[in-house]
C-alpha cells in the first residue's frame, strides 16, 4: 500500500531508498521520494525568463528534478520508434497537482528535448563534440516520428533522417539544438521544453584538457540560438555545478536566469532541508539520529534556507545510520582537486584554517571564468564555494561581487574531504604511505625512539636541505606531516593553549575522546647540532610545553606532550 506523509511519497510502501536512481519514472514507482514537484510550478511561474540555469554542487538531485520535468511536461506520443506514454499518473498524490489548474494544464503538453552531456568526455575537442553530436542523435532518434509529420518538408525530413544516424556537418550540429526545438513545436503546436543536464561537462573538459575556446566557441552559437526568446521555446532548464559566465556563452542572451546557492527563489529545489530531513528520518524510524545527522550531512545554507547533501543523507539512512563520508566517494571534481593542489601561501593557511574548523572572509564572484583560476587568487573560493566545499550564511545581494561573506566547511563529512586533499601533500613529503602510518602511530603511542626514526627516515628520503633554514620551516613540515592522523581532528597549528601557544594541538574527534590521547607538540629547531645536543633540545621542548601547560587546552581524558627538535636531517623527540 502506498504512503503519502507530507512530502515523503512512498507509492510502494517499502520504505526502500534510492541511491543514485535518476529515473523518476522508475523512482516513483518503486522507492521513497521526497516532493519536489512544485518546482514544475515555479518554472511556469517564471517562464517569461525563457531558460534559467541552476547551480548545485554534484549529486544534489539535479539530475533527478530535471527527469522529473520531463515526466511532468512531455506530451505523450504513440508513433515513435519508442513511444513516449502519458506519465500524468505518475504524479497523483503530489504537491504539483494540488497547485492549480494554471498548473495541471501544462502537464503532458509540451515537446521535450532531454541531454545529459556528463558523459561529454574526452582528450580532444573533437572527442567532445563527438559525444555531443552522439546525445543529440538519440534525442532526434528518440523523435523519429517527426519522419511522418505532415508540417515538415521533405528536405527537413532528410536532414532530420541523416541527424537521428548521427550524421552532423560542423555547421548543423551548431544549429541542431534550435533546429530540432522549432521542428517539435511546429509539430505539436506547443512550445518546446529544453533541458540540459550538467551543461558545464563540456567546459570543464575543456578546461582541463586544454580547449576551452573550442568549448565556448560552439556553445556560444548551440545554446544561445535554441534558448534566445524564440516562438518554438516554452521553457529551458539547464544544470550543472560551475557557473560558466554570461560573457563567455551566453553572450547574446538576455532571457536567462541564473540561480545559484546564494539565490532565494529556488533555496529548496535540491538537496533536502530540516523540515524534510527530520519527516524522512521519523518515516524510517531513525528519529534518533538526528544530531548525527546534522553533524555529518547538514550546514549548506541555499538562500536562507538549511540543507543536508541528499546522496548522503540518503546513504546514510540506507545503511542503517552508519555515520561515514558518502558524497565524497561518488565521482572525482578534478577542478576542486587541482585547487587543493597548487594553493600556497596565504591561500593555503586559509584552507589549513577551515579544514581546522575555522571561517575566511572572502567576496565570491560565481559568474566563474576557468582561465582565471591560477592566476586570480579569489577565483580559488568561488570554485569551492560552487562545488559544495564551501558555504554562506551570508546571501544577501547575491550579485555583489564584492561583498565579502564569511566562508565555512558546511559539516563533517566535508571537513574530512579537505583532509582528505591535504593528506596527498603529506604523503608527497613523506615519500611514502609506510613512513608517514609509522609516524602518526609512533605519535599517538607516546614512542619517542620510534617518532625519531620516523622523523629522520623522512627528512633524509623527502625534504631539501635549502628548504629547511629555521624552526618554522619545520613547524610547517610537521603539520603538513599530520594533516588526516587517524582519530583525529585536523592539526592545530601555533593555538593558544595554557600559557602560550603550542605548535601543533591534535585534538581526538568526537567519538574517540577518552579512548585516543590528546597530543601538544613543542617544535624547536638549532644549526649544526650534534646527537647530544639535538636530544637537550628536545627536552627542552618537552619541558616547555609542560611548564607552559599547553596540553591543559587539551579535552578530558589520556594527554600526551611532545618535545620535538630538528637540525638539518636530523631529530630528536621526548614524550611525557
Amino acid at each position: 500500500m502506498g504512503i503519502s506523509s507530507g512530502r515523503i511519497i512512498d507509492n510502494a510502501g517499502r520504505k526502500a531508498l534510492a541511491i543514485g536512481v535518476e529515473d523518476f519514472e522508475r523512482l516513483i514507482g518503486s522507492y521513497v521520494y521526497v516532493d519536489k514537484s512544485l518546482l514544475a510550478r515555479e518554472l511556469i511561474d517564471r517562464r517569461e525568463f525563457g531558460a534559467t540555469l541552476f547551480c548545485r554542487p554534484r549529486r544534489f538531485g539535479k539530475s533527478l528534478a530535471m527527469r522529473m520535468l520531463q515526466c511532468y511536461f512531455e506530451a505523450p506520443v504513440e508513433g515513435a520508434s519508442v513511444p513516449i506514454p502519458d506519465r500524468s499518473a505518475l504524479f497523483d498524490g503530489l504537491a504539483i497537482m494540488q497547485a492549480g489548474e494554471r498548473y495541471t494544464r501544462e502537464q503532458g503538453a509540451h515537446p521535450v528535448v532531454y541531454l545529459n552531456l556528463g558523459g561529454a568526455h574526452g582528450m580532444t575537442w573533437e572527442e567532445v563534440s563527438s559525444s555531443i553530436a552522439s546525445y543529440m542523435a538519440g534525442e532526434c532518434k528518440r523523435h523519429d516520428y517527426l519522419l511522418d509529420s505532415g508540417v515538415l518538408d521533405e528536405g527537413e525530413k532528410a536532414r532530420l533522417s541523416c541527424m537521428k544516424d548521427g550524421r552532423f556537418e560542423p555547421i548543423e550540429l551548431k544549429t541542431s539544438l534550435a533546429w530540432l526545438s522549432g521542428l517539435l513545436a511546429r509539430h505539436h503546436g506547443a512550445g518546446t521544453v529544453i533541458l540540459i543536464d550538467e551543461y558545464d561537462a563540456p567546459v570543464t573538459e575543456g578546461h582541463l584538457r586544454g580547449f576551452r575556446d573550442e568549448a565556448v566557441t560552439f556553445y556560444r552559437s548551440w545554446l544561445t540560438d535554441a534558448l534566445k526568446g524564440t516562438t518554438s521555446l516554452y521553457t529551458a532548464v539547464l544544470t550543472g555545478v560551475q557557473r560558466v559566465s554570461r560573457e563567455s556563452i551566453f553572450s547574446g542572451l538576455n532571457n536567462i536566469e541564473v540561480d545559484t546557492a546564494l539565490n532565494h527563489r529556488f533555496s529548496e529545489a535540491f538537496g533536502f532541508t530540516e523540515e524534510e530531513a527530520a519527516e524522512l528520518a521519523t518515516y524510517l524510524g531513525r528519529d534518533g539520529s538526528l544530531d548525527e545527522m546534522r553533524d555529518w550531512y547538514d550546514g549548506y545554507v541555499f538562500g536562507g534556507e538549511r540543507v543536508y547533501n541528499p546522496w548522503s543523507l540518503l546513504s546514510y539512512l540506507a545503511e542503517g545510520g552508519v555515520a561515514q563520508p558518502y558524497w565524497g566517494n561518488t565521482s572525482s571534481n578534478a577542478v576542486v582537486h587541482d585547487l587543493f593542489r597548487q594553493a600556497e601561501g596565504v591561500t593555503r593557511e586559509e584552507l589549513e584554517a577551515l579544514a581546522a574548523g575555522g571561517a575566511v572572509s572572502e567576496p565570491i564572484d560565481l559568474a566563474t571564468v576557468f582561465d582565471m583560476i591560477g592566476v586570480d587568487p579569489q577565483a580559488i573560493w568561488s570554485q569551492l564555494y560552487l562545488a559544495g566545499y564551501l558555504t554562506t550564511g551570508d546571501t544577501a545581494e547575491p550579485n555583489n561581487v564584492f561583498l565579502e561573506r564569511e566562508l565555512r566547511v558546511p559539516n563533517r563529512e566535508v571537513g574530512l574531504l579537505y583532509r582528505q586533499e591535504f593528506a596527498e601533500r603529506s604523503l608527497t613529503v613523506a615519500g611514502n604511505r609506510a613512513s608517514l602510518t609509522a609516524l602518526h602511530r609512533a605519535l599517538k603511542a607516546g614512542d619517542a625512539p620510534a617518532l625519531e626514526a620516523a622523523l629522520r627516515r623522512i627528512l633524509l628520503d623527502s625534504p631539501s636541505a635549502l628548504d629547511l633554514v629555521r624552526e618554522n620551516s619545520y613547524h610547517m613540515l610537521l603539520v603538513g606531516l599530520l594533516y588526516y592522523v587517524y582519530g583525529y581532528r585536523f592539526p592545530l597549528s601555533n593555538r593558544e593553549a595554557g600559557d602560550g601557544r603550542a605548535d601543533v594541538v591534535l585534538v581526538p574527534e568526537r567519538e574517540n575522546l577518552g579512548r585516543l590521547p590528546g597530543l601538544a607538540v613543542e617544535v624547536k629547531w638549532g644549526r649544526g647540532l650534534d646527537d647530544a645536543g639535538l636530544a637537550a633540545l628536545a627536552e627542552a621542548a618537552l619541558a616547555q610545553a609542560e611548564s607552559r601547560s599547553y596540553a591543559d587546552a587539551l579535552p578530558e581524558g589520556p594527554r600526551l606532550a611532545w618535545g620535538v627538535a630538528f637540525s638539518g636531517k636530523q631529530a630528536a623527540a621526548r614524550c611525557r
